[in-house]
């Protein structure tokens, strides 16, 4: 007599089969973005983490330096593009005593505690890692200086490191963010938006007019998910939203973060 509709054999129908994969992929859909978010959210951690040692060894720094801020380098030189007089001078090589002694370059790649874990390359658009706010030899209107500068044969400029006492709001006030290579530039120099060669486009890091202009001056304003980690001069790490901190009004930043109460 026939057995109909009853299973004859151990194995699946293929209609259970279809079942089984339809639920997989559902849960499949359901939990991969969580864990790509979870990924990334680790990501920004571990970055803040890093970015949280270099803000500690700035202060430690200024604490045995009569509150002096590490300068970005000691001497400007205008022969070589305006990078510094001797390499090992620039602030990341000056403050690895109190992190690593991992190696010392021209713009301090070779220390793996200073590159973000999302960069995917090591220079341009797809590099992250941890920078200060430069702003070349005006202490005014960011921290990070050259004290000198240097033409070749005399020294034209000199200022005086900035002092971590002069800071009124240390917790309102930038230290370092996620950049390209190793800062961005203070707001009044270089605008975020600037088109200098007029073809309705930022500027990019090329020609004359344009080697320090790339949009937003090196920083990687959504690199952590719409936003970036930035260290205040209080020692400590905060996630901010892109919108947020580069909101600006006039051709300049509206976040007090940029200004030591000294907007224009």
């Amino acid at each position: 007599m026939a057995n109909h509709g009853k299973r004859t054999g151990s194995g699946f129908t293929l209609l259970e089969l279809l079942v089984v994969i339809a639920v997989i992929a559902l849960l499949l859909a359901v939990i991969l973005p969580a864990l790509n978010s979870a990924k990334l959210l680790a990501r920004q951690v571990v970055c803040a983490a890093q970015m949280k040692q270099w803000a500690l060894a700035t202060s430690a720094y200024a604490s045995e330096n009569d509150s002096d801020i590490p300068p970005y380098a000691d001497t400007c030189d205008l022969t070589s593009g305006g990078n510094a007089l001797d390499s090992t001078t620039y602030w990341y090589n000056r403050l690895s005593a109190y992190l690593t002694r991992e190696g010392y370059g021209t713009w301090g790649m070779d220390y793996t505690v200073r590159r973000c874990p999302t960069a995917r390359a090591n220079w341009g658009e797809k590099a992250v890692w941890v920078g200060v706010y430069y702003g070349l030899h005006e202490t005014q209107h960011a921290p990070f200086v050259f004290p000198n500068q240097w033409n070749g044969s005399t020294l034209t400029m000199m200022c005086k490191p900035y002092k971590l006492s002069a800071i009124r709001m240390p917790a309102q006030y930038l230290m370092m963010l996620d950049v390209q290579r190793d800062r961005v530039h203070d707001a009044f120099r270089w605008k975020w938006d600037a088109d200098y060669d007029g073809d309705g486009t930022n500027d990019s890091n090329t020609g004359v007019l344009a080697v320090n202009l790339n949009p937003y001056n090196w920083a990687t304003p959504k690199t952590h998910r719409g936003g970036c980690n930035i260290a205040l001069f209080d020692g400590h790490v905060e996630w901010i939203r892109y919108n947020v901190l580069w909101e600006y009004a006039d051709g300049y930043p509206v976040h007090r973060y940029w200004y030591n109460q000294n907007r224009p």
